[in-house]
């Protein structure tokens, strides 16, 4: 047995167990031959087959471990761990596994992982790496089940506050029901092993993710995205940075051809979903590394990966959904759909607006822009067109400067390094339709859009208004076709340019080009 009272000695463990050198910590180390005695025979001719392990470090920690060395290589029978429990509570010895008891302030699981490693060298963690990981010696000291309180957990650059765990272990498989500030649920966690990665399988009440927790899980993507685990998440509650995001599902898988360390692993999202009673998003897709993708630069210092989507999203009502996010009284009603592809550079979780491209067609309809200021909303500011009535030349006042009721609002988007174009957005209202083309910066918030403002004469022409733009042909030869059809249109159609930014854009009139009328032809 070894017994001291640490004077002297500064130890640099995590929490609790980390002191300066001058101050006191009693510790209590024994290890002591157990033998299974039969009657009537004598102790000291009988073989030792086990051992127990007892160690108390003051009141922070206690370990007791039965163990049988009848082999090279001892084995854990049973155990029991306690850390900062009160002088009433215990963890006592099972009658098998390994129990533990944990109740402290901090617990940085990280810091914990970090002195494990360095205790156990690289032999073990191959060992642990290998196929029957599970069986490996270092395993059988973890405990099989656990309760769990602490004020706070950290792990894996997420912290976790006023948590209450209790869980199983089966080898690599953990279990637990969780309880914190920010979950609630059922979570299974399978360690990666040899013979396959890590899997996270998790049924939550709830989750919400900080603007702070959301940041540095971004940068924990950033620096070790091949370590992510394959992922089964059901949350009915999520919650993003203060947004209420509804219902999520998130089935991921991390692919590759290589091994564990393969820089080209991709990690593929199959299913990622978020419902709430204004709307519901379904879309699935990639995060890879760039250099993997066609003409990328190769040799890169730091591996940068790109997030690729395919993506639906069917709304019930846009306003009730902008409104949801932040945006309150921009539009009123609008159901539709919204649908294409996006990219750009980065993890799944961070919109990059400077590399976002791709494309997606937008049709919502039976909607109306409400009179906002268009700071709330920006682009949607601008797009409801309440800076034009007093330049119409009609009497259209009422129908923008009230707020804008469409039938429809629909076209085309293409994205290219974060710059939005179109060359087919239209908007038909009661009384008039506007037609739109041009291009805002995301990142910059600025942009450079021609509006024709077309009013409707007779059903006929509101028949042609209506008449979808296709984008390869786009807003000039719909226009031209159209006043061809009803050349009456031409007269009192309007034209304006919005450019400026987003929160104050400048409006400018621009005077139309007459089409010239064909002369007959004559017979020479």
């Amino acid at each position: 047995s070894v017994q001291s009272n640490l004077n002297g000695m500064a130890l640099t463990l995590p929490a609790p167990f980390a002191k300066a050198a001058e101050v006191t910590l009693p510790l209590r180390l024994e290890v002591a031959a157990v033998r299974a005695t039969p009657v009537g025979v004598p102790d000291a001719n009988t073989p030792a087959t086990q051992d127990q392990v007892q160690l108390e470090i003051g009141r922070v920690a206690s370990v007791n471990y039965l163990r049988d060395i009848t082999a090279p290589e001892p084995r854990v029978v049973r155990g029991a761990i306690a850390m900062g429990l009160a002088a009433d509570e215990s963890a006592p010895l099972p009658a098998d596994g390994v129990i533990a008891n944990v109740n402290v302030q901090n617990l940085d699981l990280d810091a914990w992982n970090e002195v494990v490693n360095a205790v156990a060298g690289t032999a073990t963690a191959a060992v642990a790496n290998a196929a029957g990981a599970a069986s490996a010696p270092g395993m059988g000291y973890l405990p099989t089940v656990m309760a769990v309180r602490a004020r706070s957990v950290a792990y894996g650059g997420r912290k976790l506050n006023n948590v209450v765990l209790g869980g199983t272990r089966d080898g690599l498989l953990w279990r637990a029901n969780l309880d914190a500030s920010e979950l609630s649920g059922y979570v299974e966690y399978r360690q990666p092993s040899g013979v396959g990665g890590g899997r996270l399988y998790a049924r939550m009440a709830r989750l919400a993710i900080a603007q702070s927790t959301a940041q540095d899980v971004e940068s924990l993507l950033d620096e070790q995205p091949i370590s992510i685990p394959a992922l089964d998440i059901v949350v009915d509650d999520f919650d993003l940075r203060g947004k209420k995001l509804g219902r999520l599902e998130i089935d991921a898988v991390n692919v590759g051809g290589g091994g564990a360390r393969d820089t080209q692993r991709e990690w593929r999202l199959n299913r990622f979903n978020i419902a709430t009673p204004e709307a519901t998003l379904t879309a699935s897709g990639s995060w890879v590394p760039i250099s993997a993708q066609p003409n990328a630069p190769r040799g890169n210092i730091k591996e940068r990966r790109r997030t690729a989507m395919n993506f639906k999203l069917d709304i019930a009502d846009s306003g009730d959904l902008l409104n949801r996010f932040g945006m309150p009284g921009v539009l009123r009603r609008g159901k539709g759909k919204i649908e294409g592809q996006v990219g750009w550079a980065g993890s799944p979780i961070t919109l990059d607006y400077p590399s976002l491209t791709g494309s997606f067609n937008v049709n919502v309809e039976n909607g109306q822009f409400l009179k906002t200021d268009p700071g709330i909303a920006k682009l949607l500011g601008v797009l409801s067109l309440q800076s034009l009535p007093r330049r119409l030349a009609l009497d259209f006042r009422d129908v923008f400067s009230d707020g804008f009721a469409f039938d429809f609002l629909r076209g085309d988007v293409k994205i290219e390094q974060g710059i939005a174009r179109t060359n087919n957005l239209q908007m038909k209202g009661v009384a008039a339709a506007a037609l739109m083309e041009g291009q805002a910066d995301i990142a910059k918030e600025t942009q450079a859009i021609k509006v024709v403002v077309v009013p409707e004469i007779n059903a006929g022409s509101a028949s042609l208004i209506a008449s979808v733009i296709n984008p390869i042909v786009g807003l000039s030869t719909f226009l031209a076709q159209l006043i061809v059809r009803s050349p009456l249109i031409e007269a009192i159609t309007q034209e304006f340019y919005i450019d400026g930014t987003w929160t104050d854009p400048r409006v400018t009139q621009v005077e139309r080009k007459r089409a010239s009328t064909p002369k007959p032809e004559t017979t020479p």
